[in-house]
């Protein structure tokens, strides 16, 4: 039995043997289960790659080849055997360990990625720079379905005299089910049942030394029973599909292709979930990301009654659906934006493209383009993956979509790549596009109802990642306009916000406050404006955003070409501030958006 919380360095790993090893896999997942059950994190993908972590410690020499992990939440194992099992207690918290790769944690965290379908370019540079001629990769069988991973493949196919390793962790799920054409060929690679039972029967009697005269050998085979193969096509020596969760298997495999200098695919079949039997069955994603939960029944400790914002839109989506038609598309965040009932119910308005930001971007302004009205639904740090496709092909073209985006502001614990404090900064930019923020439920949906009905060009239409509570009164009817909203009448200071901002400001019950909400962004209320600035009272601008190109910098400038002499203040985050992960609350206090913080900044201006 290895004690994890003492391990230093991956090096003791060379020292056990097959069964150790096997022990050390099931003492890993029982780790991962008992310790994620009361942190919450990343649970079925990690449990998923066991075997084929621990089989790349074993046979790679992590002090001289590169590990990268995709997407970095399969990375927990990798975590664990660099000496941070007894950091676990602190998962995702504020201070203390990510949930994906963190450059300023270990040495061998190499390439941060919070974001998928990356590391094949990243290798690609590693290798181009002479840093390591050995880099091994561990990608999804979605992410790998990303334009940018092609283009990394593509670049990468070309490269001979070194060792890339591309492992494909198979394992059929990305948050959920995998999508399109692609994830049908690896179906087709998957069920050559002939080709798979003799590959599995040759790598175990064939020598060492007579690997690469059998690999040709499969291959001739294989020729006879699937079709041709994408990765050998662009270049890659392609090995699979084999077991991913045989640890043995997986270490003879590695240890076969290590000297090799061409590049290569490992293809490698998993489980996702593997160990755990309530996270094996999961079908819809449930078990990718979790809460706190009871290990016996996979419940979680505590059942959250209030409703997210996600659900909010969704439920509305559908409720809209029912009378009008639409269509949907999102980049696979059918499970994360809580779609999976319109999905069902509506499945000929529904597009899941897959890990593909930029195509889901592009369709849309194709359905907006065919008079059709169109929905693209996807988290604001992902909708900075097809900024260009938005500005040229949506904004500039003045393509009616109506674009939502979830998880705007600060997000918690998925931490520095995941904050959605960026997305205004980008859309300001944009030529035609509105951009709009509501300060409640029913404002959000009051949104969504003024972009169905004035459905003439692109708008913008954020909602966080919060609940609210399940009494709360949805009107699925609601209206509301762009025009903002003096909610509160005050004789001592301007207060301009949108958002959840707004109401939390409000709930100060302070009578010194002009409370303004901004509920439209772009463009701004130029008659609100006037009034606020005639007023005479300083301004204070509060955005859960970065400080560049925001609402406030508009102000300054409506500020200067109009003469006022207001004094402006504003709050939001710098822009070299790198926003950690933690608990929403935990991180809002201190950036100073709690609303003691705020009391405190108000008292501080109106002295």
């Amino acid at each position: 039995m290895i004690d994890l919380m003492n391990i230093k360095d991956p090096s003791f790993i060379k020292k056990l043997s097959i069964k150790e090893l096997t022990e050390l896999a099931a003492q890993i997942r029982e780790f991962l289960i008992e310790n994620i059950s009361k942190t919450g994190g990343h649970l079925s993908s990690n449990l998923g790659v066991v075997e084929i972590t621990i089989a790349m410690y074993y046979v790679f020499d992590p002090e001289k080849d590169k590990f990268l992990f995709d997407v970095g939440h399969q990375s927990y194992v990798h975590k664990i055997l660099t000496g941070r099992a007894k950091d676990f207690t602190t998962l995702r918290q504020y201070g203390g360990m990510s949930g994906y790769i963190n450059r300023s944690e270990s040495k061998y965290d190499v390439w941060e990625s919070g974001h998928s379908s990356t590391t094949i370019s990243a290798a690609s540079g590693i290798i181009a720079s002479g840093f390591s001629d050995r880099v091994i990769t561990v990608i999804g069988d979605s992410s790998i379905m990303n334009g940018v991973a092609f283009e990394g493949l593509n670049f990468l196919g070309t490269v001979k005299g070194k060792s890339p390793i591309i492992i494909l962790n198979d394992n059929k799920m990305g948050i959920s089910k995998s999508v399109g054409a692609l994830s049908k060929t690896f179906l087709r690679l998957r069920r050559s049942k002939f080709y798979y039972g003799l590959k599995k029967v040759l790598s175990i009697i064939t020598p060492k030394f007579l690997m690469k005269a059998n690999h040709q050998f499969k291959r001739s085979i294989k020729g006879l029973v699937q079709q041709d193969n994408i990765f050998e096509d662009m270049g890659f020596d392609y090995y699979g599909p084999y077991d991913g969760n045989d640890l043995k298997s997986c270490i003879k495999l590695m240890q076969r292709l290590k000297n090799s200098k061409e590049p290569i695919v490992l293809h490698l079949l998993t489980k996702k979930g593997k160990g755990y039997l309530p996270s094996e069955n999961d079908q819809s994603g449930s078990y990718h990301g979790v809460s706190p939960f009871d290990v016996k029944t996979g419940l979680p400790l505590k059942i959250d009654k209030s409703i997210s914002y996600s659900y909010l839109v969704s439920s509305y989506l559908t409720n809209k659906r029912e009378n009008e038609d639409f269509f949907v598309v999102t980049p696979a965040m059918k499970n994360g934006s809580k779609l999976e009932n319109f999905a069902t119910k509506y499945p000929n308005s529904f597009y899941d493209v897959g890990i593909a930001e930029e195509h889901a971007a592009d369709m849309a302004a194709g359905i907006a383009l065919a008079g059709k009205k169109v929905v693209l639904l996807m988290y604001s740090t992902f909708a900075q993956r097809a900024y260009d496709q938005i500005l040229n092909d949506i904004s500039r073209q003045n393509l009616p979509v109506i674009i939502g985006i979830d998880r705007a502001g600060v997000v918690g614990e998925d931490g520095a790549t995941h904050q959605g404090v960026y997305d205004i900064s980008m859309f300001e930019a944009m030529p035609n596009i509105k951009i709009c923020y509501g300060r409640n439920p029913n404002e959000i949906i009051g949104l969504f109802n003024y972009a169905f009905m004035h459905n003439d060009s692109p708008i913008v239409i954020r909602y966080p990642r919060a609940s609210f509570d399940n009494n709360y009164k949805i009107d699925y009817n609601y209206q509301t306009q762009l025009f903002w909203e003096n909610i509160q009448k005050g004789n001592k200071l301007n207060v301009i916000s949108y958002g959840l901002d707004v109401e939390r400001i409000a709930k100060l019950k302070d009578d010194r406050l002009n409370i303004i909400d901004a509920k439209c962004i772009k463009p701004m209320d130029l008659n609100m404006l006037k009034n606020v600035f005639e007023n005479g009272m300083p301004i204070f601008i509060v955005e859960q955003t970065v400080a560049s190109g925001t609402l406030y910098h508009k102000i300054l400038d409506y500020k200067e070409q109009n003469g006022y002499t207001n004094k402006i203040y504003h709050h939001s985050f710098e822009v070299n501030d790198i926003i950690p992960h933690g608990k929403i609350d935990v991180i809002l206090d201190e950036y100073g958006f709690s609303q003691q913080k705020l009391l405190d900044k108000i008292n501080e201006i109106i002295k």
